[in-house]
C-alpha cells in the first residue's frame, strides 16, 4: 500500500517524524543550557572565593649617621651606615578588610668617627616588630592606617680606642604608634602609590648602665643597679617618617624614598641620640601560602610538590 493512496497514513507518518525532531531538538537544548548553567554557577562560585595577599616589601638604603653615646664618649660621632628593611602585611581574613597586621624586620651597621677623625665607632643593630592596624578609605585614591606595634632592638657600640669600656650594647622593648597614608597617582600608563609612614614610640623598657661601670662589674660581679628602666615620653623621644612612591613596571613594582630616624633618650644623667637620614631602594610584591589540609591550592595553581 502506497502513501499517494493513503494520504491520512502519511500524514500520520510525517507528524511521528517531526515529533521526534522535536524531542531530539528539546533534548539538545536541555543538555545546551545546563552546560551553560553549570559553567555560569562554577565562574560565580570561582570569582566569589578570596584569598589573602601577603604584600612583602624588600629594600636596602644607605644613610647619614649621628649617634651620641655617652657611656663611651662624650663626643658626637658622624659616619656613613648601610640598611636593610622586611616589611610583611595582610588582613586578618577574607570576611574583614579592615584590620591588618604588619611585621617588620630591620638590620643596620654602620662606621663613624668622632669630629677629630681620631677616633672609630662601629654599629650594628636589628629591630623587629610586629602590629595590627585599622585601614580607613576616606575618598577614592587615599587609604589611611592606624594602629601600634611591639617592638624589640638589639644593637651594639664598640670604640676601640677605649680600653676599660670599648663597647656597649642597646636593649629596648617599646609600645609604638604607627600610621601610614597611601595616595594613587594615576598616569597614563600606570598608577604610582605615595606612601608615608610614621611610627613613634610611647612606652616600654630599655637597658642603659651606669656612667664608668664596666660589664666585668656589672655581669661578673653582679653590680647590676640602675641598668633597668621604664621608658616613656618623658625620657624618651623619637620619631621615624618615610616618604616612598611605588613605581610599577612590566614585572616588578620598584620602591623609592627618604627616610629619616630621630632618638633621643635618658637614664643616669646621660642623654644618647641618634639620628639618621636614609636613601631607600626595593621591590613589593604580593605572595599568597599554601600547604596543609586546610589551606590547599587551586586545582589551576601548578606546584613542584605535585
Amino acid at each position: 500500500m502506497r502513501f499517494s493512496h493513503n494520504p491520512e497514513l502519511f500524514c500520520y507518518f510525517c507528524n511521528i517524524i517531526r515529533l521526534n525532531a522535536q524531542v531530539k531538538m528539546n533534548k539538545l537544548l536541555l543538555i545546551a543550557l545546563v552546560t551553560l548553567f553549570n559553567s555560569l554557577l562554577n565562574a560565580q562560585n570561582g570569582s566569589d572565593k578570596k584569598y589573602l595577599l601577603t604584600t612583602n616589601t624588600n629594600t636596602v638604603g644607605i644613610s647619614v649617621l649621628s649617634l651620641t653615646d655617652p657611656y663611651l664618649s662624650p663626643l658626637v660621632y658622624t659616619g656613613n651606615g648601610i640598611q636593610y628593611e622586611h616589611v610583611s602585611r595582610r588582613f586578618l581574613n577574607t570576611s574583614n578588610t579592615n584590620w591588618s597586621m604588619q611585621s617588620k624586620l630591620d638590620f643596620e651597621g654602620g662606621f663613624l668617627l668622632n669630629p677629630a677623625k681620631t677616633s672609630a665607632m662601629t654599629y650594628m643593630g636589628v629591630d623587629y616588630s610586629w602590629g595590627m592596624n585599622y585601614h580607613f578609605r576616606p575618598m577614592r585614591g587615599l587609604l589611611l592606617l592606624a594602629g601600634g606595634n611591639c617592638s624589640v632592638g638589639f644593637g651594639y657600640k664598640d670604640v676601640p680606642r677605649n680600653i676599660n669600656n670599648p663597647g656597649n650594647v642597646d636593649l629596648a622593648t617599646n609600645l609604638n604608634f604607627s600610621g601610614v597614608a597611601v595616595y594613587d597617582i594615576p598616569l597614563r600608563r600606570r598608577t604610582l602609590k605615595l606612601q608615608l609612614a610614621v611610627e613613634t614610640p610611647l612606652i616600654g623598657w630599655m637597658y642603659v648602665p651606669l656612667a664608668g661601670a664596666s660589664y666585668y662589674e656589672m655581669f661578673m660581679l653582679g653590680n647590676l643597679s640602675n641598668i633597668s628602666h621604664f621608658s616613656s615620653v618623658v625620657n624618651k623621644r623619637g620619631i621615624n617618617p618615610k616618604l616612598t612612591v611605588d613605581v610599577p613596571f612590566k614585572r616588578n613594582t620598584w620602591r623609592f624614598g627618604v627616610g629619616y630616624q630621630g632618638l633621643q633618650y635618658k637614664a643616669n644623667n646621660m642623654v644618647f641620640s641618634r639620628n639618621e637620614m636614609s636613601l631607600i631602594i626595593g621591590t613589593t610584591f604580593d605572595v599568597i601560602k599554601f600547604g596543609g589540609r586546610m589551606r590547599t591550592a587551586p586545582r589551576d595553581f601548578i606546584s613542584t610538590n605535585d
